[in-house]
């Protein structure tokens, strides 16, 4: 279902620490794996997750507003 919404390149996701971390949880031989292993992780992210991440921007923003791009504190 995930991979219907959009594919991180286009959605300019990646920088997402769960998606980050199951990427580089392992090395890569070519960019071509690394492009495959992003895919799959992707796909397997449940829209249920997206929509919470999608969500909390615009708090998010505020907040890096307020602190007029401070230190923040993490959720």
């Amino acid at each position: 279902m995930a991979s219907v919404l959009a594919r991180p390149q286009s959605f300019g996701l990646f920088h997402l620490g769960v998606l980050q971390n199951k990427v580089n949880a392992k090395p890569h031989s070519s960019i071509e794996a690394l492009k495959k292993t992003l895919v799959k992780e992707w796909d397997a992210l449940s829209p249920d997750y997206l929509r919470a991440t999608i969500d909390a921007y615009p708090r998010r923003l505020r907040a890096v507003i307020e602190k007029r791009g401070g230190r923040m504190k993490q959720d």
